[in-house]
């Protein structure tokens, strides 16, 4: 993790001033990584605690099972015993009770000597739950392990976006120009990457996306994220936005908003924009005071506040959004080509 110390504007000599903008540059390159690496890290995370949930039904499916199956040998055995039908060679089994019988695994398998299917049932239940249970151990150990690296992550964002928004602000007016530089290079660097994208993938047109304005102010970070796998089969649907916790989210667009609320999105809102796209914010911490359903909104308003409400709780704090053009009834589109664009 970069250590960065700035001095006050007035003391900045040349040589401090480069050594800051050197150690702004590294923070802004590292930050890029780690948008890219946490990408990768919450696809594993949530396909991990995806397979815990199915693993831990199946579970739960399999102890059924088994309670059923032995109930049935049990009744078997019992039937078989009433009956006079248990002997082995000419020996009767005498135990002193009835159910000390019945749990013996020789008499088990005695008493269902017409019934072996049974027996073979409840032994392949038996495995296919030790298996599973294997299985959601490794699973349950991965995900600590992912938590833990998710969590390393979220510290050095915190650091870094730190780094570039409070300890470089008496140095701002010294980096304009090299940021002005450093994010007209990136624009036409993800341009190019846009032009190879088809389909829905391709994102919203000039005339469904017009007057839109970036949903936050610098620094925030986003790659294009549309289509990565999410748990359950699922793919994304949207761009994550990521920024510091609590950080001022915008308005598009002039428009209407509307506030949700989901496990899955966590603290949401859909931003119906005036010329007919809908907008989708999700895993907010917050909305703007007196926002309500229904209200109307400008441009450039802020709205909510960055978090990671909903399946993003414990990540990092981002805003992932959605494009519908058409409105909320209609699919999403990518909505990277229309940030490279505007943010």
């Amino acid at each position: 993790m970069l250590a960065v110390t700035v001095p006050a504007v007035s003391q900045v000599s040349r040589d401090e001033l480069d050594e800051a903008r050197l150690a702004r540059d590294q923070a802004s390159a590292r930050l890029d990584e780690v948008v890219a690496q946490y990408d990768a890290v919450y696809n594993d995370l949530s396909e991990v605690t995806y397979r815990i949930g199915q693993f831990e039904e199946r579970v739960t499916a399999y102890q059924k099972d088994i309670g059923e199956l032995q109930q049935l040998v049990q009744d078997q055995a019992i039937a078989a015993y009433k009956a006079g039908n248990i002997t082995g060679g000419g020996v009767v089994f005498g135990p002193s009770t009835l159910t000390e019988l019945i749990t013996g695994r020789e008499f088990l398998e005695r008493a269902a000597q017409n019934e072996i299917s049974l027996l073979d049932r409840l032994t392949s239940v038996r495995n296919g739950l030790e298996a599973t249970q294997t299985r959601l151990q490794e699973d349950q150990a991965a995900l600590q392990d992912l938590e833990r690296e998710q969590a390393q992550f979220v510290a050095e964002f915190d650091f870094l976006f730190n780094a570039m928004s409070t300890e470089y602000e008496e140095l701002r007016v010294e980096f304009a120009e090299q940021e002005r530089i450093r994010a007209e290079q990136e624009r036409l660097r993800r341009l190019t990457e846009l032009a190879r994208l088809e389909g829905a993938a391709a994102g919203a047109s000039v005339n469904q996306t017009v007057g839109f304005v970036c949903l936050f102010d610098q620094p925030f970070r986003f790659v294009n994220d549309w289509g990565n796998a999410r748990s359950g089969g699922r793919t994304h649907k949207g761009t994550d936005v990521v920024a510091a916790y609590g950080q001022n989210v915008k308005a598009v667009a002039n428009g209407t908003v509307l506030k949700r609320n989901s496990d899955l999105g966590g603290i949401s809102l859909w931003l119906d924009a005036d010329n007919g796209t809908s907008y989708y914010y999700a895993h907010l911490s917050g909305y703007a005071g007196g926002l309500s359903d229904g209200s109307r909104v400008n441009v450039g308003q802020v709205i909510a506040f960055n978090g990671d409400s909903g399946n993003a709780q414990g990540g990092t704090p981002h805003v992932h959004f959605q494009i519908h053009p058409g409105g909320r009834g209609n699919i999403p589109v990518n909505p990277y080509p229309t940030l490279v664009e505007h943010c």
